[in-house]
């Protein structure tokens, strides 16, 4: 039986959230064809995504036979970068630091990660009270992000 696919155009915003699937992942957060913002939780096979870019790209959803438990039931493979346009370095946006009890800041000895994989500039702040906090205000820099306060 031939897999069914469709075409959809993505916009994909300049940072990814946490959300919850079968355990707390960083989700896209797209519109697609042009409709309203939501999570995004499935992987895009071919997209290199960046912090601090928003993009849109066209991709292929194409349906899954018999998905493993739990699992999407679709693919998502990239057929074209449309565009890839970085934001303001002056923009500023929040991203919680806690999720369900889960510290979505760590230290790796040296420096501040939000979720294990983005660094962070935190100035005076120590990781350790940074990831104590509720939500932080960031700001894209050329290796992360940049906090530029706590609430």
């Amino acid at each position: 039986m031939p897999h069914q696919s469709e075409g959809l155009k993505l916009k994909i915003a300049h940072y990814r959230v946490p959300c919850q699937g079968e355990g707390v992942q960083l989700c896209y957060l797209v519109s697609k064809n042009g409709g309203e913002t939501e999570f995004f939780y499935d992987q895009i096979e071919g997209f290199a995504y960046e912090w601090g870019y928003n993009y849109e790209i066209a991709v292929e959803k194409i349906k899954i036979g018999e998905p493993m438990a739990d699992a999407s039931s679709f693919s998502y493979r990239l057929k074209k970068q449309i565009s890839k346009k970085k934001v303001s370095t002056d923009l500023r946006f929040e991203l919680p630091l806690l999720v369900d009890n889960y510290r979505l800041v760590e230290s790796d000895g040296k420096n501040c990660l939000y979720f294990g994989r983005v660094r962070i500039s935190t100035g005076a702040i120590s990781c350790e009270s940074l990831a104590g906090g509720q939500i932080g205000v960031f700001q894209h820099t050329d290796g992360g992000l940049r906090l530029v306060e706590m609430r």
